[in-house]
């Protein structure tokens, strides 16, 4: 069992952040030790930074959720695992025993925050440091090809591929993403390596908007000039409206846009989260018959399909890493991200 000091990204409670030597943590006989090589910054981070987070937070908490390493040490009784592998740690444990556990859906455990239930860098310590204990059926090992930062990175796609699973792609598909963030882009990637036809991606910031032009979008519509996203879709499908539009924003007006510009029998994947009052018509959504699904984190393997397609070329994570920080600088990479300095998309902390 290791033993000593590791450095560390502390959140004492809002707004209190330091980077401060802490005991390196104890696993238990089902959990591994992984010296951490690269853990992403998500919006998340930035809520529980703030103290805004809309559900449970273990303050003091060492954050980060989207992490990659290697095993340093192995419980007792973990199989299939061994120290030295290369793996990318799905973040929701859960608690293994309610029903939607049972059956995958562990990012909706019913005991969220209470005994036995574990989601890394939320209730329990985080990848924001040298050494993370992680439950070994969260692992996920990397391919030789795959960087640890595309690992990272792979961790955050697996939000937007559990929505695609949930909602469904099909061959040949007008699809809409609204909100070129990491979210955005990653469903825009893994929607192409579904399969899916036309792609429009809508959001405010050229830089953003080009980089999902690279990730293969075949049309993109800046509303920030002016732009109108819904007589865009109308008019690219003779009126008849796109078959599935996935919502990445927090945007209230962009749910509504969102609904106008389905068409009938259409369906809404929505993977972000506002909680303003939201203007829908229900009439709209009755008569054309539309399906809304809201999804959370990375549940029912979406991982380790995530790790697949990346590994074998279909879809490139690297592009979505524009910022790199040592873990002595967490703190402002935080701040790059949470201001948008250097207009970042993907940051990754490498302790």
């Amino acid at each position: 069992m290791m033993n000593g000091k590791m450095k560390a990204l502390v959140i004492y409670k809002p707004n209190d952040l330091r980077v401060e030597e802490v005991d390196i943590p104890k696993i238990k006989d089902d959990e591994v030790l992984v010296k951490v090589e690269a853990v992403g910054i998500c919006g998340s981070d930035i809520e529980i930074k703030n103290g805004t987070y809309p559900d449970y937070i273990a303050y003091p908490i060492i954050p980060g959720h989207e992490t990659a390493g290697t095993i340093v040490e192995v419980g007792k009784n973990v199989l299939g695992f061994r120290v030295g592998d290369r793996v990318a740690i799905e973040p929701h444990a859960g608690c293994g025993q309610c029903k939607n556990c049972k059956v995958g859906y562990y990012s909706y455990c019913v005991n969220y925050g209470k005994p036995g239930h574990r989601t890394l860098g939320f209730t329990v310590n985080g990848g924001f440091a040298e050494y993370v204990a992680a439950p070994a059926r969260n692992l996920h090992k990397l391919p030789s090809n795959m960087s640890f930062e595309e690992g990272a990175m792979a961790v955050s796609a697996g939000t937007s591929m559990f929505g695609l699973m949930e909602i469904g792609v099909d061959a040949g598909e007008f699809i809409v993403i609204i909100g070129p963030g990491p979210i955005g882009l990653t469903s825009l990637a893994l929607a192409k390596a579904l399969g899916a036809g036309t792609t429009v991606m809508v959001g405010t910031r050229w830089s953003r908007l080009n980089l999902a032009k690279a990730l293969g979008a075949d049309v993109l519509v800046n509303v920030r000039e002016g732009q109108d996203p819904v007589k865009v879709v109308m008019e690219l499908t003779d009126g008849l409206g796109a078959d599935l539009v996935i919502n990445t924003t927090p945007s209230p007006e962009s749910v509504a846009q969102s609904v106008k510009m389905l068409r009938r029998n259409g369906r809404l994947l929505m993977l972000g989260i506002t909680w303003e009052p939201t203007p829908l018509v229900l009439g709209e959504i009755v008569v054309k018959g539309i399906t809304i699904k809201g999804t959370r984190g990375e549940a029912r393997n979406a991982l380790e399909r995530v790790i697949s397609l990346a590994s074998s070329g279909k879809i490139d994570l690297k592009k979505v890493i524009t910022h790199t920080f040592p873990l002595s600088e967490v703190i402002h990479a935080f701040e790059v991200f949470e201001k948008r300095v250097g207009d970042p998309v993907k940051v990754v902390v490498k302790p």
